[in-house]
């Protein structure tokens, strides 16, 4: 049983394309899907060489079977605007958890942390190169476009990957004093960037969960470095004429949609009263922009409808109360299980770090429908999980 996956060179491959995906992840999706792509053959291998045990024993996968059966469901239950061939395969990104937690070795994890903070420089690298060469022509193409893509993606890349760096120091998983002032060195320019972009929710989650970590892991030090962190984001916040500009609309009234709170009140208004007609399958993936020109009041049609600006919400409202029940029951069980073991291994140390993160942005952005939004946490959360499995933790 077996024979292939215990094969060294079947490792060698696995163990190689984690360290490339890792490395891409921050830079391209579509070298991202490339290696991906290639795990996902290892898996099915994977899977038909132990005879089918993922499939029959493994919670994680049972649950996400769930979760592709409610899109599946709501392509055909949905609406007529459901894109068809979207909703089959929406969610198959979300596999790299699985090629994660059953190809990751622990003796290569340095490695992946060490790419994966390649990337995410060269990442940075490209917010400055993009600053310079459209921050002063077109600030919203700026805050917008970097190597790693459009439609605001950089700004989450940048925010879970200085949270996933933070907590590798912080849990001393790496001990090299010169790879820990590489990361330290990615860690500041990658947040310089997200301060010029001045995109708040992945700012705020930043701040708000490296304060976390630090009174987790220091305790009074850490209550006291937290007050510090907060204090020096108050301070540049309040001194800054833009950011300042950013934050001063942050809790804008329904009752002004041309403010960036405004508009995203006026989206989640109008988002309820869609999932109110399709409350059991919803209305199926792609077809919320067609809808919102119907419900979204005529004055107000040329705001942003792509989609609804919080994940909770565009879930429901594309996948029903059936796909959001399996949403929840999925990322609930990877959350449970990294925090029921925060205090007991370094490794749900980080990867609750990273969800912690990844759900505050989903409070005002669709950041769990954003492909490599997606991949980026999938795959640390899914490294966490597979070395606890290999370690007995879970």
């Amino acid at each position: 049983m077996a024979k292939i996956t215990s094969n060294k060179y079947f490792h060698i491959i696995t163990s190689s394309f984690l360290i490339i995906l890792s490395f891409c992840l921050n830079i391209s999706i579509s070298l991202s899907q490339i290696a991906l792509g290639v795990l996902l053959l290892c898996l099915i291998i994977y899977i038909v060489d132990n005879r089918y045990n993922i499939i029959r024993k493994d919670i994680y996968f049972t649950l996400f079977t769930f979760y592709w059966l409610s899109a599946i469901l709501s392509t055909f239950l949905g609406s007529e605007y459901a894109a068809l061939g979207k909703g089959l395969t929406s969610p198959w990104p979300m596999l790299i958890f699985f090629a994660s937690i059953y190809f990751i070795d622990k003796k290569y994890l340095p490695y992946i942390v060490l790419a994966f903070a390649a990337g995410l420089f060269l990442t940075t690298l490209s917010g400055y190169y993009y600053y310079i060469r459209f921050g002063e022509i077109d600030y919203r193409y700026f805050r917008s476009h970097s190597l790693a893509g459009g439609y605001m993606m950089t700004a989450h890349l940048l925010s879970i990957g200085i949270i996933f760096l933070a907590s590798i120091i912080l849990s001393k998983l790496e001990r090299n004093k010169y790879i820990i002032i590489f990361y330290i060195i990615v860690m500041l320019t990658s947040l310089h960037v997200l301060l010029i972009t001045a995109t708040r929710m992945p700012l705020l989650a930043v701040i708000a969960v490296i304060s976390l970590m630090l009174v987790i892991k220091l305790r009074w030090k850490g209550v006291a470095a937290a007050f510090v962190i907060l204090l020096s984001a108050f301070i540049y916040v309040i001194t800054d004429d833009y950011m300042l500009a950013r934050f001063d609309d942050f809790f804008a009234s329904f009752y002004e949609p041309l403010s960036s709170n405004g508009w995203r009140l006026l989206l989640w208004k109008n988002g309820i009263e869609v999932f109110k007609e399709y409350l059991l399958f919803g209305i199926g993936v792609n077809a919320y922009e067609s809808f919102m020109v119907q419900v979204m009041p005529e004055n107000n049609i040329f705001l942003p409808l792509t989609h609804a600006h919080n994940s909770f919400l565009m879930h429901l409202i594309t996948f029903g109360i059936f796909g959001f029940i399996t949403f929840c029951l999925f990322y609930g069980k990877i959350v449970f299980d990294l925090v029921k073991n925060i205090f007991k291994s370094s490794y749900a140390f980080c990867g609750a770090a990273v969800m912690a993160g990844y759900f505050m942005e989903a409070l005002t952005e669709y950041n769990t429908g954003l492909s490599m939004s997606s991949m980026q946490v999938l795959f640390l959360t899914g490294i966490m999980i597979g070395i606890m499995k290999k370690d007995n933790t879970l």
